[in-house]
């Protein structure tokens, strides 16, 4: 399972940590089973359009790592999991970003709303993505292990909603926790 990657704002080492370094990984591993790689949901990757420049070597990268697993396991054995942003921990960090659990867990269980996803769905580019629900660190985690030990049915997990299905993840109740603890008090 290769979650190497890296952010920044320097092109070149974001195509290095994001590609050049999970290519050497891959290529250490040749034949190997099968390869876990955790990349970036699809619909990020099509607003880049939308970011500065630089981001250009992240997406790069992004595809570099995306082959090279191919090349070390065979297509039918390359396993991708690919969030969109993901959330987890009890802190919040601006670099790297990081959004804890509690505060991850409530906007994922409001982007996931079912009114939320038809207007993501028309939007274009990062307005998109900005609609879209975050991925629990535990799930993607779960969802990798269970693509490491062959336990998923696609090799594929593009975005929340794939990821949280092959994690097997509760539906993410953060907002519905938060109101229900102020209810209470």
């Amino acid at each position: 399972v290769s979650c190497v990657g890296t952010v920044g704002f320097d092109g070149r080492g974001l195509e290095l940590g994001n590609g050049v370094a999970n290519v050497r990984a891959a290529e250490a591993l040749k034949g190997v089973q099968r390869f876990v790689l955790v990349s970036v949901a699809s619909e990020v990757a099509a607003a880049k359009g939308w970011l500065p420049g630089y981001f250009e070597f992240y997406f790069k990268g992004k595809a570099m790592a995306e082959a090279a697993a191919a090349e070390a396991a065979g297509d039918a054995n390359a396993y991708v999991v690919k969030p969109s942003f993901i959330y987890g921990g009890d802190s919040f960090e601006l670099f790297p970003p990081r959004v804890a659990s509690g505060y991850g867990a409530a906007i994922e269980e409001i982007l996931s709303n079912a009114i939320i996803t038809k207007i993501a769905d028309v939007l274009p580019g990062l307005l998109k993505v900005a609609l879209r629900p975050p991925s629990s660190v535990d799930a993607v985690a779960e969802a990798c292990v269970r693509c490491a030990v062959g336990d998923c049915s696609t090799t594929v997990l593009d975005g929340t909603v794939a990821i949280n299905e092959a994690a097997g993840a509760d539906k993410a109740t953060g907002f519905s926790d938060f109101v229900g603890r102020l209810s209470t008090n």
